[in-house]
């Protein structure tokens, strides 16, 4: 006679298992996990906000001066880029998981809007596992860092690293239908 001894289906080894019972134990572990993880995923709302329409600002930007930035500043933000963004939006920029692109449809959602909305948004936001952790220059590089990846010429004058600097400029109109991956 066989051992009569039976093990609880909940604590029993994945090979012991009945076909229904490891589905039960598979669907409830993710359960459990989605559970654990949803503070986590839904704690920041502002993470949608530059994948949809930008929330426009209450400053027209039409009368505002592009944007500058200096080539340094850009080889900076390339460098905490690696850094703080890489592991989300990828090493070239092109999104990665459930992270956007920070080319071409970013580019159209802030375009021509002043550049202290993006800056505040990622200022209070990003990185995504410690929102607000990079200061203020880091911010500005990494911006600058955007800006030359879409395109847009470095300047002499470096750009601002407060939002009510960057709100007198303006996100540099650019041709998102010419920009090749990479920006350029």
């Amino acid at each position: 006679m066989k051992n009569a001894s039976k093990t609880h289906p909940a604590t029993a080894p994945l090979t012991m298992l009945t076909r229904g019972a490891l589905t039960a134990r598979l669907v409830g572990g993710a359960f459990v996990a989605a559970l654990l993880l949803a503070p986590a995923l839904t704690s920041s709302p502002a993470h949608a906000a530059p994948h949809g329409p930008r929330v426009k600002s209450s400053t027209s930007a039409a009368n505002l001066p592009p944007a500058s930035y200096t080539a340094e500043q850009a080889q900076r933000g390339a460098e905490s880029y690696k850094e703080a963004c890489a592991v989300c939006h990828g090493p070239a920029l092109a999104g990665a998981f459930d992270a956007p692109s920070l080319t071409g449809r970013l580019v159209a959602n802030w375009s021509d809007g002043p550049l202290g909305d993006l800056f505040t948004y990622m200022s209070g936001a990003m990185p995504l596992s410690s929102p607000g952790a990079l200061s203020a220059e880091e911010n500005a590089d990494i911006l600058a860092f955007i800006l030359h990846e879409n395109g847009v010429a470095a300047g002499k004058t470096p750009l601002p690293t407060t939002a009510a600097a960057l709100g007198k400029v303006r996100f540099p109109k650019v041709d998102v239908q010419k920009l090749t991956p990479g920006g350029k």
